[in-house]
């Protein structure tokens, strides 16, 4: 069975992960060989839920559901095998991770992924997805399988969550303060966010801003309850957040620097790279997640910046970021 190439259908594919509506990207797996690659496609409908979550005349398939795309084709490469068969894997590590076409309801995202290693239950390989034989994204991602990873885990004795990280954001973001960088405290709840991001629900994961330097840094939570329509599908036994949006979350929060600026305010936007993703933490319900984002650079409508967040002091997810202001460019570009 391992050195043969085989297909998956939908029922087929469930029966290896544990992905379910609405949180399931992938249609078909065309070709796979275990432990070795697998290829399938994602079909996007506009009757897809998170098409409906942003306000804007041309809807677009958001870049962390691209991600969730690439990951789950890279999750058939090895638990499509017996021994992994039905496992629940995690998200642990995303680099070189680039969006390189926007892609839209109606197109078809084809999908390879190659398993370079697997060994006490880490998976490393990378993916790449094309719409029309034209490459549209791709990243290198390692993912851990719980099951087989913690059998070769020594025990530790319980240590005391070290906050030195998160006290490390927290100077960051106040040393703005001292630059006399205009700041924003108090009263800027959901109303106010909505006033600059384009999103809303369901693709809204920002619930309320603690402190805000316009242009520079933002400091932000988004509390995760159960009534969130994500966590039966993930897992019905086992809730967590999933990992593409822990990433949706951070990513919000690090538009919000910027987009809270005047000449910027619901500006349509669109991420190019991320990284060093980081995913170190599982989140479950009823816990809040605080997020740090900064801006290195901002110019001619491209920012660059970085993103740290937190649960309880302790550290959660982490990258860098590249993205644009959709059209911004255009302004700079020469004229004919």
């Amino acid at each position: 069975m391992e050195n043969k190439i085989i297909s998956f259908d939908i029922a087929e594919i469930m029966a290896c992960q544990q992905n379910r509506f609405p949180m399931l990207f992938i249609d078909q797996i065309t070709e796979c060989v275990p432990l070795k690659y697998a290829k399938g496609f994602k079909l996007f409908s506009y009757n897809e839920w998170y098409f409906h979550g942003y306000d804007t005349s041309s809807p677009k398939v958001w870049n962390v559901v691209q991600v969730e795309a690439m990951s789950q084709v890279f999750l058939m490469t090895f638990l499509s095998s017996e021994e992994s068969k039905g496992k629940v894997a995690m998200s642990n590590k995303f680099n070189n991770v680039h969006f390189l076409k926007k892609i839209e309801p109606g197109d078809k995202l084809e999908l390879e992924a190659k398993l370079q290693s697997f060994r006490h239950g880490i998976a490393k390989g990378n993916v790449i997805g094309f719409v029309d034989g034209e490459k549209a994204c791709s990243m290198d991602c390692i993912i851990i399988v719980p099951d087989f990873f913690e059998k070769f885990q020594h025990a530790l004795p319980q240590k005391q969550i070290d906050r030195t990280n998160y006290n490390q954001s927290i100077q960051e973001f106040e040393s703005f303060k001292e630059n006399n960088f205009e700041f924003y405290n108090t009263d800027f709840g959901i109303e106010k966010i909505r006033e600059c991001l384009l999103n809303k629900y369901p693709w809204l994961f920002l619930d309320k801003v603690k402190g805000i330097y316009p242009g520079k840094s933002v400091r932000v939570i988004k509390n995760f309850t159960y009534n969130e329509h994500f966590f039966p599908a993930h897992f019905p036994k086992d809730p967590s957040v999933p990992g593409f949006l822990q990433i949706e979350t951070c990513m919000q929060a690090f538009l919000l620097t910027f987009l809270s600026l005047d000449d910027y305010k619901k500006r349509e936007t669109a991420d190019r790279s991320l990284m060093n993703v980081q995913v170190k933490r599982k989140i479950i319900p009823g816990e809040t997640l605080e997020i740090f984002a900064f801006v290195d650079r901002f110019s001619r409508g491209v920012a660059k910046g970085r993103v740290e967040s937190y649960v309880d002091g302790e550290q959660a997810i982490s990258f860098e970021v590249t993205a644009i202001v959709v059209g911004e460019l255009d302004i700079f570009k020469p004229k004919n």
